[in-house]
């Protein structure tokens, strides 16, 4: 080859190589505008967010991002997430949730289907994963054991009667529903722990699994409580164990109204698997219940004040559902004050109505401490404990 061509294909290379080189240059220019414009819909997007955060915070008295223990749950997250959510999101997350459950039969990380259309909760078939969980169960359970003993004694020394409803998960009840599923054998060992230590402590305690299995079903197929069935066992229960301490029967009579016809509901089950709004034939089918309403009869006098109050509640969602405060005062005779809170923790209710004590009336006799078992994981609310008796009594003075 002569030195001509060599400077000739030189020449060529060169150019070669600077035609590829400009492709490059523009591209990268191409990729600055795409990195400016991804930023700018970021910034918009904190911004919104930002603004949806505020307004929901002016407009919701109860959304409060200062309470410490709602961070270390994650509480506090869900709510900034369900603040900032941006209009279209829940369309998406609706026909999301009912093409997995439609094509895959899935139906979220909390909710697991036995037999088809019963749902169970993930939380109520294993224990939720905590430092408690890797202790023995006697160990795990020192707090709750504690606290119960604390509020059994004070209420004691003041001739009051403390009487322990804890209420069995769907689960443990509703087994023939659970087509392959099954509770591990630590939430039954739990179980088993928490009403050895009733016993222990000399506390009246309501056994509810027994009732709630012969009325099969007690409880909705797409929810995690009881239905009427099983509120009216429970009640009936409770009532049993609580007129010894109370004079037995009183005289307060009960009405009871049906609505027309059945109507569907959508148990909370759904709502949790994101299939609460969706058609039919996308999710189970919803359960169906005739509604009633039970309420005491008034004398219409000009005098008819209600009787003081025998019988404090201080329970969990399921004081609160199915009517059965209602039905458990039909049972009594009297009508029961209820201070029951949707709250699955171990004693909410029973924590909150006891700092009000002093207010308490003097013809209370029995409280009702009703809690769910899925709560028997969680911490006292007060790991202190009630106060004193003496104080209390003195307070009440």
């Amino acid at each position: 080859m002569t030195e001509a061509a060599v400077r000739h294909d030189a020449a060529t290379g060169a150019g070669d190589r600077r035609g590829e080189g400009s492709p490059r240059r523009s591209g990268e220019g191409g990729h600055g505008a795409m990195a400016a414009c991804l930023a700018a819909l970021l910034v918009a997007a904190f911004a919104l967010a930002v603004v949806s955060l505020v307004t929901h915070a002016k407009a919701d008295p109860t959304f409060s991002l200062d309470d410490t223990k709602a961070w270390r749950s994650g509480e506090a997250m869900h709510a900034v997430d369900r603040a900032i959510d941006v209009p279209y999101a829940a369309a998406v997350r609706r026909a999301s949730a009912a093409v997995r459950y439609r094509v895959l039969g899935d139906l979220g990380p909390q909710v697991r289907e036995g037999c088809p259309g019963w749902l169970f909760y993930e939380d109520g078939l294993r224990p939720r994963p905590s430092p408690l969980t890797q202790l023995p169960v006697d160990t795990a359970m020192q707090e709750q054991v504690a606290a119960m003993r604390r509020y059994a004694a004070a209420l004691r020394s003041e001739g009051i009667t403390l009487v322990v409803a804890t209420v069995p998960d769907k689960a443990r009840v509703e087994t023939e529903s659970l087509c392959g599923l099954h509770q591990d054998a630590r939430m039954t060992a739990t179980w088993d722990a928490w009403h050895s230590a009733l016993a222990r402590e000399g506390v009246v305690q309501v056994d509810l699994l027994g009732p709630l299995t012969n009325a099969r079903p007690s409880f909705y197929r797409t929810d995690v409580h009881w239905n009427a069935r099983g509120a009216q066992a429970a009640a009936d229960a409770v009532a049993a164990a609580v007129l010894p301490h109370v004079g037995g029967h009183g005289d307060v009579r009960f009405t009871v109204e049906h609505e027309t016809g059945v109507q569907p509901r959508v148990g909370d089950l759904l709502h949790l698997a994101g299939l609460a709004n969706v058609p039919d034939g996308w999710r189970p089918p919803v359960d169906v219940e005739m509604p009633e309403t039970i309420r005491p009869e008034q004398s219409g006098g000009l005098l008819d004040d209600t009787p003081p109050a025998q019988v404090l509640l201080a329970g969990s969602s399921f004081s609160r559902r199915s009517g059965f405060a209602d039905r458990l005062g039909r049972a009594l005779g009297r009508e029961v004050w209820n201070v029951s809170v949707d709250d699955g923790r171990f004693d909410r209710a029973f924590a909150s109505i006891w700092a009000k004590r002093a207010t308490w009336p003097r013809s209370l006799r029995v409280v009702i401490w009703e809690m769910s078992e899925d709560a028997l994981s969680e911490l006292p609310t007060d790991a202190s404990g009630p106060v004193t008796a003496g104080a209390d009594a003195k307070a009440r003075d």
